[in-house]
């Protein structure tokens, strides 16, 4: 009885336990604030400083977006849909794709990359912008 009981409950634990891809989704909602935007061609790297501005992008964790705070390279004023995942880049992924963390906004990806407590939502993949963020 003993073995019955610690094989179930060692089941029950098991069971309970999740991929650290919970986290990852957390690690996107809440408040963030717009301090910069980067913009890369061939005249080279160009930035647009938001530091001093209030632009919050609220992620909210029923996947609505909220940007607040006036112009930026980013979005207007309003609510959006998003959703945070591993994706393919393309449309049509190749046999040598691998699936990477993405924003989806309006079903427009940005690649995800988190360094140093700042979150960076990039479209320089299609000559678009990439927007830094920092935890409100």
């Amino acid at each position: 009885m003993k073995k019955f009981l610690i094989l179930i409950l060692t089941i029950t634990t098991l069971s309970s336990c999740s991929k650290d891809d919970d986290n990852s989704t957390n690690q996107i909602v809440g408040e963030w604030k717009l301090i910069k935007a980067q913009f890369y061609g061939f005249g080279g790297q160009e930035s647009i400083d938001y530091l001093d501005e209030e632009i919050i992008y609220y992620f909210q964790s029923n996947g609505i977006l909220i940007v607040d705070g006036g112009q930026n390279a980013g979005y207007p004023n309003g609510e959006y849909e998003y959703s945070f995942g591993e994706d393919y880049i393309s449309g049509a992924p190749t046999e040598n794709e691998t699936k990477i963390l993405l924003v989806k906004i309006n079903n427009s990806k940005w690649t995800y990359n988190m360094i140093n407590g700042e979150m960076k939502l990039g479209q320089s993949y299609v000559d678009g912008p990439d927007l830094i963020f920092i935890k409100n």
